[in-house]
């Protein structure tokens, strides 16, 4: 199936496409139990009954805690085959963060994979006020091949305009933003990645990406919508650097993606020596730069063995909008970033300049059948970002508002930087305004501010000044952070004054705070 004519169908209908033609071929690997299509089908039907049972209709939407259990993914498709969108959520996160993404999303149930999680799951049940399911294989309901019937009459009903997922990324006003991917937009992402890539049944992507990070979408749909195999890395594997490399080995994957941050560190713990992935024939990266010095070590490791891809893509466009087949050329300069690549066939661009006029160099804009339909529930801060277009050549097709800085040479685009107050760290899009949003509501903390310090050409750390007239401590600052944020926004460092320098505006001058960090 085609770019071309993918999206005539939705994701359901060709799910079950994908089911019927791939039966006996393996869909989820774990060690020692391999889930065939025609069981994860099975669970699908049972959990789409499940889901009925419990009242649900197209439309409302289920949470789910996914530690990448079978269930999860199969609870996924079943909201797909019954138009209701899903949010995955971060088991780990502090519970008032994921109770924000319950009420923003209007959850009508929260489900999760496994009892460890239980009470808080409960707990987060409770406090956004909705009911709540622990995925059980025991629990699973016999399916009839009449209901079976009624599930596929239900699946035709959903149409490309539906929402399929909600993704949540980091919020500048201290609440994260839902962004709301309809069936249309991953459906032409599906036909481009399955064609890009290449991707046929012996395929077996190694799922790295928590579910809750966008990059797990080119795991999932590319993988499990192409007929190929999905290998689930738990979360304890992925922060074991020595365990890792040979779990995806064992279980014979051949397309890598994650964050350049992961594979970096590989390297760095002297961890992915020659020889130790030899299935691999993809390496796919993307979520932040990878900066040419440690890029070339990957390409000499693996440049005679697996194609090297550099891809980028906001949330907001459906996970991947360009990618670039890493080459030896790339690196006759030495530094730097290697290239965004060309926009895949389901984008059209604008690169705006500070006077929003088309230019070689300024803020990327995308347009076309993947960008997402908004932020859920959220009109205004989807008003301030995605637009539509009312140029002849553009006619009502929408465009998303990037923040990214490119400059385009002979159709190849390159990263410049950041026109906002976002920041890319270990992959996540962080804006640095919801730390300090969450770091002001600790009653001792009178204002704060967030630097992100560049300590190496590869990493990089989140410094917070905290003004406190009341003089906290910052062990205090560092436990509530905890207790407020996901791991990956807690500042590394918090330093107490007893007030924040300012500008001539009136403002925090982060300029100098900069510089503070600088003379130590």
């Amino acid at each position: 199936m085609t770019a071309m004519s993918v999206h005539q169908y939705n994701l359901s209908l060709q799910w079950f496409e994908v089911r019927a033609e791939n039966q006996e071929r393996p869909a989820l690997c774990y060690p020692g139990r391999t889930i065939t299509y025609a069981e994860l089908g099975r669970m699908v039907d049972a959990l789409a009954a499940k889901l009925i049972a419990s009242g649900l209709e197209r439309g409302d939407v289920v949470a789910i805690g996914h530690t990448k259990k079978p269930l999860s993914y199969a609870l996924m498709l079943a909201s797909l085959r019954l138009g209701i969108p899903y949010v995955s959520i971060d088991v780990a996160s502090p519970c008032s963060r994921n109770q924000r993404i319950l009420e923003t999303s209007g959850v009508s149930l929260l489900c999760f994979d496994d009892t460890q999680n239980q009470t808080e799951m409960q707990a987060l049940a409770e406090a956004a006020g909705c009911p709540w399911l622990l995925l059980s294989e025991q629990d699973l309901p016999a399916v009839s091949e009449r209901e079976r019937a009624a599930h596929h009459a239900m699946a035709r009903e959903v149409d490309g305009a539906c929402i399929a997922y909600i993704m949540f990324t980091s919020g500048s006003t201290g609440t994260p933003k839902g962004v709301a991917v309809t069936h249309e937009n991953v459906l032409h992402f599906i036909g481009w990645g399955r064609e890009r890539f290449q991707v046929t049944g012996s395929d077996n992507f190694a799922n790295l990406s928590p579910m809750y990070f966008d990059n797990s979408v080119f795991d999932f749909y590319t993988g499990l919508f192409s007929g190929a195999a999905l290998t689930p890395i738990p979360r304890d594997v992925l922060g074991s650097p020595y365990d890792l490399v040979p779990y995806v080995a064992a279980m014979g994957c051949t397309v890598w993606f994650s964050v350049p941050s992961l594979l970096m560190y590989l390297m760095t713990m002297k961890a992915l020596p020659a020889g130790s992935l030899p299935s691999l024939r993809r390496i796919v990266f993307g979520g932040e730069g990878y900066p040419k010095p440690e890029l070339r070590k990957l390409y000499d490791l693996f440049s005679g063995q697996a194609e090297l891809v550099n891809v980028y893509g906001p949330t907001e466009c459906t996970c991947i909008c360009s990618a670039h087949t890493v080459v030896a050329s790339d690196f006759d300069e030495p530094d730097g970033l290697p290239p965004l690549g060309r926009l895949n066939q389901n984008f059209d661009y604008r690169i705006l300049d500070e006077r929003d006029a088309d230019a070689a160099e300024g803020e990327l804009c995308l347009i076309g059948p993947n960008v997402a339909a908004g932020y859920f529930n959220d009109p205004e801060r989807t008003a301030k970002s995605f637009f539509v277009q009312t140029e002849p050549r553009r006619y009502m097709k929408r465009m998303y508002r990037t923040g990214d800085l490119v400059r385009e040479e002979r159709g190849m685009l390159w990263f410049v930087g950041r026109k906002d107050n976002q920041i890319k760290h270990m992959g996540y899009r962080i804006e640095l305004e919801e730390i300090e949003h969450a770091l002001v509501l600790l009653a001792q903390v009178d204002q704060a501010a967030l630097i992100y310090q560049r300590t190496h050409s590869t990493h990089g750390k989140l410094i917070a000044f905290v003004a406190s007239a009341a003089g906290v401590e910052e062990a205090v600052v560092l436990e509530h952070a905890r207790k407020t944020l996901p791991d990956y926004m807690v500042p590394a460092r918090i330093a107490v004054l007893s007030e924040l320098p300012k500008n001539q505006n009136g403002k925090v001058d982060k300029a100098q705070l900069r510089a503070s960090l600088e003379d130590k």
